[in-house]
């Protein structure tokens, strides 16, 4: 049963190697002229590693939710199928592939919040507490998903820019945003009128 998982994580691996080489996730400039490009390269290579490592992520949980079903228990079966149904989803959220799928999400109320950083780590808090029941694999992707969502948080606090290629805003976030924005201009009003 361990030889079986280990091939099916290779073929996940070799699946995901064809994906990944046949299209890209992010465009990148490989020829930089200037700092302005320099900066803007960077930021791609940065939201470019962080959304193949989330694919990556996906791949191996799914691997951990397949190989959690083949304990051939009925509720085993029926999380197990529903955590590689939602890592699958996930998945095509991160690399924004393939597009009918992205498309029909994008479309959807519930489906377009998980492009969002709010949707996204609900989601992957939901996956990870699954995992967590999953024996020791479970355990150590369940960890890791969680590390990578944090992860992410901090580049959003590093690299705002960065982050906010990765996610959309939400309309609550938007809208918080516009209203911080309106409050500094009213202190900034209220200063120069004193």
């Amino acid at each position: 049963s361990h030889l079986l998982f280990v091939h099916e994580l290779h073929s996940f691996f070799h699946y995901f190697c064809i994906i990944t080489t046949s299209s890209s996730l992010i465009p990148f400039h490989h020829l930089c002229r200037n700092e302005q490009t320099k900066s803007m390269s960077s930021k791609h290579r940065l939201t470019r590693s962080f959304r193949t490592l989330s694919a990556m992520l996906y791949i191996l949980n799914i691997a951990v939710a397949i190989h959690f079903t083949m304990r051939g228990i009925y509720l085993d079966i029926l999380v197990g199928s529903l955590m590689t149904l939602i890592c699958v989803v996930m998945m095509c959220v991160a690399i924004e592939a393939p597009t009918p799928v992205v498309a029909r999400l994008e479309n959807s109320k519930v489906g377009e919040s998980l492009f969002t950083f709010r949707g996204r780590y609900i989601v992957d808090l939901i996956v990870s507490l699954f995992l967590f029941a999953m024996g020791v694999w479970g355990i150590v992707m369940g960890t890791l998903t969680l590390l990578l969502i944090f992860g992410i948080r901090f580049l959003g606090v590093k690299q705002p820019d960065a982050f906010n290629e990765i996610f959309r805003q939400s309309d609550i976030e938007s809208n918080s945003m516009a209203d911080s924005y309106t409050l500094e201009g009213t202190y900034d009003t209220e200063g120069t009128e004193r």
